[in-house]
Protein backbone atom coordinates (compact mmCIF):
# COMPACT_ATOMS: atom_id res chain seq x y z
CA UNK A 1 0.00 0.00 0.00
CA UNK A 2 2.86 2.38 0.77
CA UNK A 3 4.27 2.19 -2.75
CA UNK A 4 0.85 2.90 -4.21
CA UNK A 5 0.48 5.92 -1.96
CA UNK A 6 3.91 7.34 -2.65
CA UNK A 7 4.41 7.49 -6.35
CA UNK A 8 2.43 8.75 -9.29
CA UNK A 9 5.47 10.66 -10.50
CA UNK A 10 5.87 11.56 -14.13
CA UNK A 11 2.51 13.31 -14.47
CA UNK A 12 3.95 16.80 -14.26
CA UNK A 13 5.70 18.20 -17.31
CA UNK A 14 8.90 20.15 -16.72
CA UNK A 15 8.87 21.68 -20.19
CA UNK A 16 9.88 25.36 -20.09
CA UNK A 17 6.91 27.68 -20.38
CA UNK A 18 8.69 30.88 -21.36
CA UNK A 19 11.99 32.29 -22.53
CA UNK A 20 13.44 34.64 -19.96
CA UNK A 21 16.25 37.13 -20.48
CA UNK A 22 19.68 36.17 -19.27
CA UNK A 23 21.17 38.03 -16.35
CA UNK A 24 24.34 40.03 -16.83
CA UNK A 25 27.06 38.57 -14.55
CA UNK A 26 29.29 41.63 -14.93
CA UNK A 27 27.14 44.44 -13.59
CA UNK A 28 28.94 47.45 -12.20
CA UNK A 29 28.19 49.97 -9.46
CA UNK A 30 25.73 51.96 -11.57
CA UNK A 31 23.80 48.82 -12.39
CA UNK A 32 23.80 47.88 -8.71
CA UNK A 33 22.21 51.17 -7.79
CA UNK A 34 19.68 50.81 -10.57
CA UNK A 35 18.80 47.29 -9.45
CA UNK A 36 18.52 48.34 -5.82
CA UNK A 37 16.20 51.18 -6.78
CA UNK A 38 14.25 49.08 -9.24
CA UNK A 39 13.32 46.08 -7.10
CA UNK A 40 9.87 45.01 -8.21
CA UNK A 41 7.23 46.60 -6.03
CA UNK A 42 5.00 43.99 -4.45
CA UNK A 43 1.32 44.71 -5.15
CA UNK A 44 -0.72 45.64 -2.13
CA UNK A 45 -1.54 42.39 -0.38
CA UNK A 46 -5.18 41.26 -0.28
CA UNK A 47 -6.87 41.35 3.13
CA UNK A 48 -5.47 38.77 5.51
CA UNK A 49 -8.69 36.74 5.52
CA UNK A 50 -8.37 36.24 1.77
CA UNK A 51 -4.71 35.22 1.90
CA UNK A 52 -5.16 32.70 4.70
CA UNK A 53 -6.44 29.57 3.00
CA UNK A 54 -6.83 27.54 6.21
CA UNK A 55 -5.02 24.32 7.10
CA UNK A 56 -3.37 21.84 4.75
CA UNK A 57 -3.41 18.27 6.01
CA UNK A 58 -0.13 16.41 5.52
CA UNK A 59 -0.43 12.65 5.06
CA UNK A 60 2.60 10.91 6.50
CA UNK A 61 3.83 8.21 4.13
CA UNK A 62 7.10 6.77 5.42
CA UNK A 63 10.03 7.24 7.74
CA UNK A 64 13.11 8.09 5.71
CA UNK A 65 16.21 5.87 5.91
CA UNK A 66 19.13 6.78 8.15
CA UNK A 67 21.23 7.87 5.15
CA UNK A 68 19.06 10.97 4.58
CA UNK A 69 18.11 12.21 8.04
CA UNK A 70 19.18 15.71 6.95
CA UNK A 71 17.11 15.70 3.74
CA UNK A 72 16.99 19.17 2.25
CA UNK A 73 15.99 18.83 -1.41
CA UNK A 74 13.54 16.74 -3.44
CA UNK A 75 13.01 15.99 -7.14
CA UNK A 76 10.87 13.40 -8.94
CA UNK A 77 12.52 11.84 -12.03
CA UNK A 78 11.11 8.87 -13.96
CA UNK A 79 8.74 7.88 -11.14
CA UNK A 80 11.45 7.95 -8.49
CA UNK A 81 12.39 10.50 -5.89
CA UNK A 82 15.87 11.95 -5.45
CA UNK A 83 17.07 13.80 -2.37
CA UNK A 84 20.23 15.11 -0.71
CA UNK A 85 21.52 16.04 2.72
CA UNK A 86 22.65 19.50 3.69
CA UNK A 87 26.01 20.40 5.25
CA UNK A 88 28.10 17.62 6.74
CA UNK A 89 27.46 14.94 4.11
CA UNK A 90 29.58 13.94 1.13
CA UNK A 91 28.88 15.32 -2.33
CA UNK A 92 26.25 12.65 -3.02
CA UNK A 93 22.65 12.46 -4.20
CA UNK A 94 20.27 9.67 -3.21
CA UNK A 95 17.52 7.89 -5.09
CA UNK A 96 14.83 6.66 -2.71
CA UNK A 97 13.29 3.21 -2.99
CA UNK A 98 9.74 2.90 -4.32
CA UNK A 99 8.21 2.94 -0.85
CA UNK A 100 10.45 5.78 0.35
CA UNK A 101 11.88 3.75 3.22
CA UNK A 102 15.22 2.84 1.70
CA UNK A 103 17.95 3.98 -0.68
CA UNK A 104 18.07 2.48 -4.19
CA UNK A 105 21.09 4.34 -5.46
CA UNK A 106 23.82 6.78 -4.43
CA UNK A 107 25.67 8.85 -7.02
CA UNK A 108 28.75 10.95 -6.28
CA UNK A 109 29.97 14.30 -7.62
CA UNK A 110 33.72 13.70 -7.49
CA UNK A 111 35.64 16.88 -6.70
CA UNK A 112 32.57 18.76 -5.50
CA UNK A 113 32.06 19.82 -1.91
CA UNK A 114 28.86 19.86 0.11
CA UNK A 115 29.35 23.11 2.01
CA UNK A 116 25.61 23.48 2.58
CA UNK A 117 23.55 21.82 -0.14
CA UNK A 118 19.98 22.96 0.33
CA UNK A 119 17.87 22.48 -2.80
CA UNK A 120 17.27 20.42 -5.94
CA UNK A 121 15.74 21.91 -9.09
CA UNK A 122 14.76 20.09 -12.25
CA UNK A 123 14.14 20.86 -15.92
CA UNK A 124 13.98 18.75 -19.08
CA UNK A 125 17.74 18.28 -19.34
CA UNK A 126 19.42 18.76 -15.95
CA UNK A 127 19.18 18.26 -12.24
CA UNK A 128 20.48 21.33 -10.39
CA UNK A 129 22.06 21.13 -6.94
CA UNK A 130 22.11 24.45 -5.10
CA UNK A 131 24.89 24.87 -2.55
CA UNK A 132 23.28 28.05 -1.26
CA UNK A 133 22.95 27.60 2.51
CA UNK A 134 24.33 30.58 4.40
CA UNK A 135 23.04 30.41 7.96
CA UNK A 136 25.50 32.85 9.53
CA UNK A 137 25.95 34.97 6.41
CA UNK A 138 29.67 34.20 6.09
CA UNK A 139 29.59 33.03 2.48
CA UNK A 140 30.11 35.61 -0.24
CA UNK A 141 30.06 33.20 -3.18
CA UNK A 142 27.69 30.27 -3.65
CA UNK A 143 27.77 27.24 -5.96
CA UNK A 144 25.42 25.54 -8.38
CA UNK A 145 26.02 22.07 -9.82
CA UNK A 146 24.36 21.01 -13.11
CA UNK A 147 24.02 17.26 -13.59
CA UNK A 148 22.74 16.03 -17.00
CA UNK A 149 19.72 13.78 -16.49
CA UNK A 150 21.28 10.93 -18.47
CA UNK A 151 24.02 10.72 -15.81
CA UNK A 152 21.42 9.56 -13.28
CA UNK A 153 21.10 6.19 -15.04
CA UNK A 154 24.61 5.28 -13.86
CA UNK A 155 24.92 2.26 -11.51
CA UNK A 156 24.82 2.67 -7.75
CA UNK A 157 28.05 4.13 -6.38
CA UNK A 158 29.09 5.76 -9.66
CA UNK A 159 30.69 9.15 -10.14
CA UNK A 160 28.60 11.38 -12.39
CA UNK A 161 29.59 14.18 -14.72
CA UNK A 162 28.55 17.72 -13.85
CA UNK A 163 29.31 21.38 -14.45
CA UNK A 164 29.86 23.98 -11.76
CA UNK A 165 28.61 27.58 -11.70
CA UNK A 166 29.12 30.31 -9.12
CA UNK A 167 26.88 33.18 -8.10
CA UNK A 168 26.74 35.96 -5.55
CA UNK A 169 24.28 38.56 -4.31
CA UNK A 170 25.10 41.65 -6.35
CA UNK A 171 23.79 44.19 -3.84
CA UNK A 172 25.79 42.71 -0.96
CA UNK A 173 28.88 44.86 -0.81
CA UNK A 174 30.25 43.59 2.50
CA UNK A 175 30.22 40.02 3.81
CA UNK A 176 29.93 39.85 7.59
CA UNK A 177 28.68 37.11 9.89
CA UNK A 178 25.28 37.67 11.50
CA UNK A 179 22.38 35.75 13.00
CA UNK A 180 19.97 38.24 11.45
CA UNK A 181 20.45 38.82 7.71
CA UNK A 182 18.67 38.34 4.38
CA UNK A 183 21.30 36.37 2.44
CA UNK A 184 20.45 32.79 3.34
CA UNK A 185 18.69 30.50 0.86
CA UNK A 186 17.23 26.99 0.83
CA UNK A 187 14.76 27.26 -2.09
CA UNK A 188 15.54 27.04 -5.81
CA UNK A 189 13.24 25.97 -8.67
CA UNK A 190 13.36 26.02 -12.47
CA UNK A 191 11.01 28.41 -14.32
CA UNK A 192 11.55 28.52 -18.07
CA UNK A 193 15.15 29.43 -18.88
CA UNK A 194 15.82 30.65 -15.35
CA UNK A 195 16.39 29.26 -11.89
CA UNK A 196 14.37 31.14 -9.30
CA UNK A 197 16.04 31.48 -5.93
CA UNK A 198 13.94 32.51 -2.91
CA UNK A 199 15.87 33.87 0.04
CA UNK A 200 15.40 32.82 3.66
CA UNK A 201 15.25 36.21 5.33
CA UNK A 202 16.25 35.82 8.94
CA UNK A 203 16.15 39.58 9.45
CA UNK A 204 12.64 40.52 8.28
CA UNK A 205 10.70 37.31 7.55
CA UNK A 206 10.11 38.19 3.87
CA UNK A 207 11.57 36.45 0.84
CA UNK A 208 13.36 37.96 -2.14
CA UNK A 209 13.22 36.48 -5.62
CA UNK A 210 16.51 36.23 -7.52
CA UNK A 211 16.60 35.04 -11.14
CA UNK A 212 19.64 32.98 -12.14
CA UNK A 213 20.70 32.32 -15.71
CA UNK A 214 21.01 28.54 -16.03
CA UNK A 215 23.82 28.88 -18.58
CA UNK A 216 26.08 31.40 -16.83
CA UNK A 217 29.20 30.07 -15.16
CA UNK A 218 29.64 33.12 -12.92
CA UNK A 219 27.02 35.74 -12.20
CA UNK A 220 25.88 38.41 -9.79
CA UNK A 221 22.15 38.34 -9.07
CA UNK A 222 19.87 41.06 -7.75
CA UNK A 223 16.42 40.81 -6.19
CA UNK A 224 13.54 41.33 -8.62
CA UNK A 225 10.76 41.06 -6.06
CA UNK A 226 10.14 40.97 -2.31
CA UNK A 227 7.21 39.09 -0.80
CA UNK A 228 5.72 39.12 2.74
CA UNK A 229 5.67 35.35 3.34
CA UNK A 230 5.54 35.75 7.15
CA UNK A 231 8.29 33.27 7.89
CA UNK A 232 11.43 31.49 6.71
CA UNK A 233 11.29 29.80 3.29
CA UNK A 234 12.90 26.36 3.06
CA UNK A 235 11.81 25.06 -0.37
CA UNK A 236 10.15 25.98 -3.66
CA UNK A 237 8.83 24.17 -6.71
CA UNK A 238 7.03 25.29 -9.87
CA UNK A 239 4.45 23.36 -11.89
CA UNK A 240 4.42 24.60 -15.51
CA UNK A 241 1.07 22.95 -16.28
CA UNK A 242 -0.96 24.78 -13.65
CA UNK A 243 1.50 27.73 -13.67
CA UNK A 244 1.60 27.63 -9.89
CA UNK A 245 4.52 28.10 -7.57
CA UNK A 246 4.59 26.51 -4.13
CA UNK A 247 6.77 27.83 -1.30
CA UNK A 248 7.39 25.86 1.89
CA UNK A 249 8.51 27.41 5.15
CA UNK A 250 8.05 27.80 8.87
CA UNK A 251 7.17 30.62 11.23
CA UNK A 252 9.80 32.61 13.08
CA UNK A 253 8.49 31.92 16.59
CA UNK A 254 11.01 30.07 18.71
CA UNK A 255 8.21 28.26 20.57
CA UNK A 256 4.82 27.05 19.30
CA UNK A 257 5.80 27.70 15.71
CA UNK A 258 4.30 26.04 12.65
CA UNK A 259 5.08 25.15 9.06
CA UNK A 260 3.19 26.55 6.07
CA UNK A 261 2.92 26.56 2.30
CA UNK A 262 2.12 29.36 -0.11
CA UNK A 263 0.45 28.74 -3.47
CA UNK A 264 1.28 31.55 -5.89
CA UNK A 265 0.05 31.81 -9.49
CA UNK A 266 2.31 33.25 -12.16
CA UNK A 267 1.46 36.14 -14.44
CA UNK A 268 3.44 38.08 -17.03
CA UNK A 269 5.35 41.18 -15.99
CA UNK A 270 4.13 44.49 -17.39
CA UNK A 271 5.80 45.29 -20.71
CA UNK A 272 6.78 41.66 -21.37
CA UNK A 273 4.49 38.98 -22.75
CA UNK A 274 6.87 36.11 -22.07
CA UNK A 275 8.55 36.97 -18.77
CA UNK A 276 6.66 35.29 -15.91
CA UNK A 277 6.42 36.75 -12.41
CA UNK A 278 4.70 35.74 -9.15
CA UNK A 279 1.19 37.20 -8.90
CA UNK A 280 1.04 37.98 -5.20
CA UNK A 281 -2.56 39.20 -5.43
CA UNK A 282 -3.59 35.57 -5.96
CA UNK A 283 -1.33 34.02 -3.29
CA UNK A 284 -2.86 31.69 -0.69
CA UNK A 285 -1.23 30.60 2.56
CA UNK A 286 -2.00 27.31 4.34
CA UNK A 287 -0.77 26.25 7.73
CA UNK A 288 0.47 22.63 7.78
CA UNK A 289 -1.32 20.37 10.22
CA UNK A 290 1.47 17.88 10.79
CA UNK A 291 4.34 19.43 12.70
CA UNK A 292 7.79 18.53 11.42
CA UNK A 293 10.88 20.31 10.17
CA UNK A 294 9.69 20.24 6.55
CA UNK A 295 12.62 21.10 4.29
CA UNK A 296 11.78 20.03 0.72
CA UNK A 297 8.76 19.96 -1.58
CA UNK A 298 8.02 18.71 -5.10
CA UNK A 299 4.98 18.77 -7.36
CA UNK A 300 3.76 15.33 -8.48
CA UNK A 301 1.20 16.35 -11.08
CA UNK A 302 -1.30 19.14 -10.44
CA UNK A 303 -3.12 17.39 -7.59
CA UNK A 304 -0.30 16.22 -5.34
CA UNK A 305 2.68 17.58 -3.43
CA UNK A 306 5.42 15.48 -1.86
CA UNK A 307 7.39 16.77 1.13
CA UNK A 308 10.31 15.60 3.23
CA UNK A 309 11.32 16.67 6.72
CA UNK A 310 14.67 16.28 8.38
CA UNK A 311 15.11 14.77 11.81
CA UNK A 312 14.72 17.18 14.70
CA UNK A 313 14.18 16.89 18.47
CA UNK A 314 10.42 17.01 17.86
CA UNK A 315 9.99 14.93 14.70
CA UNK A 316 11.45 12.14 12.62
CA UNK A 317 12.85 12.39 9.11
CA UNK A 318 9.82 11.50 7.02
CA UNK A 319 8.11 11.64 3.66
CA UNK A 320 4.62 13.09 3.36
CA UNK A 321 2.07 14.22 0.81
CA UNK A 322 -0.63 16.84 0.38
CA UNK A 323 -3.50 16.02 -1.99
CA UNK A 324 -5.27 18.82 -3.86
CA UNK A 325 -8.71 19.02 -5.44
CA UNK A 326 -9.42 20.26 -8.98
CA UNK A 327 -9.36 23.83 -7.70
CA UNK A 328 -5.96 23.37 -6.08
CA UNK A 329 -7.33 23.34 -2.53
CA UNK A 330 -5.73 20.86 -0.09
CA UNK A 331 -7.81 17.77 0.73
CA UNK A 332 -8.08 15.78 3.95
CA UNK A 333 -5.75 12.75 4.13
CA UNK A 334 -7.12 9.57 2.58
CA UNK A 335 -5.46 7.35 5.21
CA UNK A 336 -5.31 7.61 8.98
CA UNK A 337 -1.86 9.13 9.70
CA UNK A 338 -1.50 6.80 12.69
CA UNK A 339 -2.10 3.67 10.59
CA UNK A 340 0.64 1.30 11.72
CA UNK A 341 1.08 -0.05 8.17
CA UNK A 342 2.72 3.24 7.22
CA UNK A 343 5.52 2.71 9.74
Amino acid sequence: MAAMLLFSLGCSSREPVADAGALDPERGGAAQAEAAAGVTAVPESPPRARRQGGTAQVQRLALLPADVLETSGLAGIDSRLWTLNDSGDDAVIYQLSEDGRGISKQLYLAGARNVDWESLALDDTHLYIADCGNNQGRRGTLDLYRVPLHELSAPDGSRVGYATARFRYGQRLEVTASDSHNFDCEAVTAVGDELWLFSKNRADGNTELYRLDKRASDQAVFPTGSYPVEGLITAADYDPVSRRLVLLGYSRQRFFGHSFIWFIPLSSEAGSVKRPAPDWSGAQRYRLSEYAQWEAISWDGQHRLLLTSERSPLSDAQLGEIRLDDSGVPLAPAVDPDDSSLW
